[in-house]
């Protein structure tokens, strides 16, 4: 029994004393570690104080870059958008390479042609997600820096329409006739066919009417001159014109151009009016009118005539359009 008991009591001591060497050998790799990494901070930090200096040289010369590029660009017709754009992309380059110079000199081992080799794949993937909206942002610069329109002009793009009130970066504000905002993305904007109408400029409308071949062509062109003379909106330079554009089934065509000016009046309103003076004006001379299309009327007196069952005859036309 006491055999027993004192060889219990050796294996406790024994494991006691593992269990306090492994500790100490635990509180010494800790040390010595906390130590090398003290040493290698100790070691490191004039490089980490030099790659500091290194990136405040670097963002002082992006500054000062930005601040000389900001001044010789004030004198030139570049828009401010693309000011500020440009500064920006050059302090961030500027910026960039400063970092990476920095690391450089902190960590010797680090070599920037390795970085560049690592990012290319990786650059191919963003690109390839991201070929919108870099798209957009290389046609808004290009629109910014060739300016084929600008604020205020009336555009026709597709199948919109509308007066510009904003050229961004990445897209183009249009405000529609019935006041809707259209933003139409600027790569469609560069890539698409534009009619451009400038900014307070005169725009000419076009008015087309059919009257009878037994009209007074020389009458309705007079009673459409003195009607576009007194039209509201209206105006006298460039002159107003009307003319015969064609011969047809359908009648006389006369087409009328007339100008406005869009900053003065809305084209649908000086339109309507035009239209609405012009029909009145001719219905009233007793000068016929008709829709650009075949009408086939018989009278009484036409009922007597023969009528095969291809062809009709085309005898009178009525004074109304319906």
């Amino acid at each position: 029994m006491f055999l027993q008991n004192s060889n219990t009591s050796t294996e406790n001591s024994n494991g006691s004393t593992g269990i306090l060497n492994s500790a100490w050998t635990i509180k010494d790799a800790t040390w010595d570690s906390i130590n090398n990494i003290l040493t290698s901070i100790i070691e490191r930090l004039p490089y980490v104080v030099a790659g500091l200096l290194v990136l405040l040289i670097f963002w002082l010369l992006a500054r000062l870059v930005k601040s000389i590029f900001w001044k010789a660009s004030h004198r030139t017709k570049l828009d401010n958008r693309l000011r500020i754009l440009f500064s920006r992309l050059i302090v961030v380059f500027i910026f960039i390479v400063g970092i990476f110079t920095a690391l450089t000199v902190i960590i010797p081992t680090f070599q920037f042609g390795d970085l560049v080799t690592g990012l290319g794949f990786t650059s191919f993937v963003i690109g390839f997600a991201t070929k919108d909206i870099l798209n957009n942002l290389l046609s808004g610069v290009l629109i910014l820096w060739q300016q084929p329109f600008r604020i205020g002009d009336y555009i026709y793009v597709g199948n919109n329409q509308g007066k510009v009130e904003y050229i961004g970066v990445r897209a183009t504000q249009l405000r529609k006739d019935d006041g809707e905002l259209v933003l139409i993305p600027n790569g469609d904007m560069y890539s698409s066919p534009l009619t451009i109408r400038g900014a307070g400029a005169e725009r000419r409308m076009l008015l087309k009417i059919n009257i009878g071949y037994d009209s007074d062509i020389k009458q309705a062109k007079k009673i459409i001159d003195s009607v576009l003379r007194s039209a509201e909106g209206v105006i006298h330079e460039p002159k107003s014109n009307a003319v015969v554009t064609d011969l047809t089934g359908d009648g006389v065509n006369i087409s009328i151009y007339f100008w406005i000016n869009t900053d003065k009046n809305p084209p649908m309103q000086v339109f309507d009016t035009v239209a609405t003076e012009i029909k009145t004006s001719l219905c009233g001379a007793g000068i016929e009118m008709f829709p650009p299309s075949a009408v086939i009327l018989q009278t009484p007196e036409s009922e007597a005539l023969p009528v095969d069952n291809t062809s009709a005859q085309v005898l009178r036309r009525g004074n109304d359009w319906g």
